[in-house]
Formats: C-alpha cells, sequence, structure tokens
C-alpha cells in the first residue's frame, strides 16, 4: 500500500485496480485519522529475500515515509523518521521470531506431503491427522496461526492457499516468505489490542485501527481473526511474561469442509449420528476427545 502512494496519474489511469487503491487511501486522508508505518517497517526489516545493507533500507524507509507525508495532506504519519530508524536497527540484530526455525521446518515438511494439489475430499481428514502430527512432533501449538492457515490451505481457502503458496517442487517453495506473511497476522492484532486498549492512556483516541495491504491473499485470511487478548503469566522484578489469545472464525478458514452431520442408516436400530467432519477436525485441533451423540 505503501507503493501505491508513489504512483504517478499515468500509472493510475493504467490499471484500475490500483486506482481504487489509491482512492481507498484517499479517503482516509482526514484530520482524525492517523497513519502508522509500524508494521510496514516489520515487513521490511525482516524480509528474507532483501539483500540491503542497513544504510540502504534506511534510506529506502526514510524515502517510504517521506512519500507517505506528500500523499496524506489531512491525516499525520504516527511515527517520526528517528524512532522508526532506530526501530529498524535495533530489530535488526534479532531474529524475526525467536521460533522461526520450527515452523520453516514445519512449513517445508507439510509441503513436501504434496498440498500444492488439491487433495480429495475423501483424504482431506487424514491428510489433517499428518499435519497436527507434524506440529506435535515440533512441538508448534495446533492453534498457531501456521498450523491453522496451512489447514484452510488443505480445505480449500483461496486466501490461504495464496499467502502459503505450496510448490510441488520442493526446491521452489518458500517457506521463509510465507512465515513472513503469516507472522504479520499475530504482530498486527498484537499491535491493534495494544494501541486500541492503552490509546486513552497517552491522551489519544484509537478506538479502531484498520490494517491496509496489496496482499489480497493476506487481507482475506485476516478478516478470520477476530481478536487478541494478552495477559500476564509470569513476573521477574520489572520483567513480565506474556501470552496472548486470540479469536477465529474456524469456519470461515476451512471453507471447503462438510459441517453437517453424517446420519447412519435409519434401519439401524442404535439410531447413532456421527461428528461431521468439521466436527472431527474442530476437536482434533483443540484437543479434546471425538464424541459419538447417542439417542437411546
Amino acid at each position: 500500500m505503501v507503493n501505491a502512494t508513489k504512483l504517478s496519474e499515468e500509472a493510475l489511469e493504467a490499471n484500475a485496480r490500483k486506482a481504487a487503491l489509491v482512492k481507498s487511501l484517499r479517503d482516509l486522508d482526514k484530520p482524525h485519522n492517523s497513519i502508522s508505518y509500524f508494521l510496514a517497517l516489520l515487513e521490511k526489516t525482516f524480509d528474507p529475500r532483501a539483500s540491503l545493507s542497513v544504510e540502504e533500507l534506511e534510506a529506502q524507509i526514510l524515502n517510504d515515509v517521506a512519500t507517505m507525508r506528500r500523499f496524506f495532506i489531512n491525516a499525520k504519519i504516527d511515527e517520526s523518521d528517528a524512532l522508526l530508524i532506530g526501530i529498524m536497527r535495533a530489530m535488526k540484530r534479532q531474529p524475526c521470531d525467536p521460533e522461526q526455525d520450527i515452523h520453516l521446518e514445519f512449513l517445508r515438511d507439510v509441503n513436501s506431503l504434496g498440498l500444492a494439489n488439491p487433495v480429495a475430499r475423501a483424504n482431506r481428514l487424514e491428510m489433517a491427522r499428518k499435519i497436527l502430527e507434524k506440529a506435535d512432533s515440533l512441538s508448534i501449538s495446533r492453534q498457531h496461526p501456521t498450523v491453522l492457515l496451512t489447514l484452510g490451505s488443505l480445505y480449500g481457502n483461496v486466501n490461504a492457499r495464496k499467502v502459503i503458496k505450496f510448490k510441488a517442487d520442493t526446491n521452489v517453495f518458500s517457506a521463509e516468505n510465507a512465515f513472513a506473511d503469516i507472522s504479520i497476522i499475530l504482530r498486527f492484532l498484537q499491535f491493534k489490542f495494544k494501541t486500541e486498549e492503552s490509546s486513552d492512556d497517552h491522551g489519544r483516541s484509537y478506538k479502531r485501527i484498520q490494517f491496509l495491504t496489496d496482499d489480497i491473499g493476506l487481507a482475506g485470511v485476516l478478516e478470520c481473526f477476530m481478536g487478541y487478548e494478552e495477559r500476564v503469566v509470569g513476573q521477574d522484578g520489572i520483567y513480565q511474561t506474556m501470552t496472548g489469545t486470540y479469536e477465529i472464525d474456524f469456519a470461515s478458514l476451512v471453507t471447503e469442509i462438510d459441517k453437517g452431520p453424517s446420519e447412519t442408516p435409519p434401519t439401524d436400530r442404535r439410531n447413532v449420528r456421527l461428528l461431521s467432519e468439521y466436527d472431527l477436525l474442530y476437536d482434533m485441533i483443540l484437543g479434546r476427545p471425538n464424541l459419538i451423540h447417542i439417542q437411546l
């Protein structure tokens, strides 16, 4: 979206989709709105494809923000140049995520299961079991977005497939690019929650934060994540250990799945109603035992 602010009128006339993006940004250009570059900064800083030096990255960031300040006449760009560059230089010395390596291993392993091509409906639940077992073997929560988006891709969610981009050729698949996009989901939810909750404490009122992106797949899956909340789980002097929970519209994430119960033939006197595939998958993720409902 930052790049959209750099396009000339001629380029916008030739590209209707980009022109619509720019119009949406113009509509947000109001005095009571603020624009944050923070998530774009995180993405650029941790981009696995980037080979820029710190100095080159600094120049790119400053150019981006200068362009945004020219584009937005009424809305304010929230961060100063000094703050953004200070954050970038500090983060450049840190990994994108302390558990990044195991998530990359997970994505490469599940890609090798053949997820680049649609899996037959009859085989999806068994494939889901393999995916969840792989997560267990790497001590990744079954409820982590990396796992959930993999299941979304398995069950035909077009946006999840665009985010992860599984490939038949394992040498072409980029687990780094997939995980970089997945990480944005939790970063945004954390950023949104903390900012909205603490805005009044700092004399500002940010009651609603909207995520702007030109990535259709990422925007689509983000709609399935509806909230985030943190709580303190440990205290060591002034240092706190936090844990976060988020809400997800799981039914919208696994788009092609049987959500209705499977019925036994009416001649069966036990009249047993089995769980749907959706219920079975849901219980597998939450770690609950699979139940069979029996009418006595």
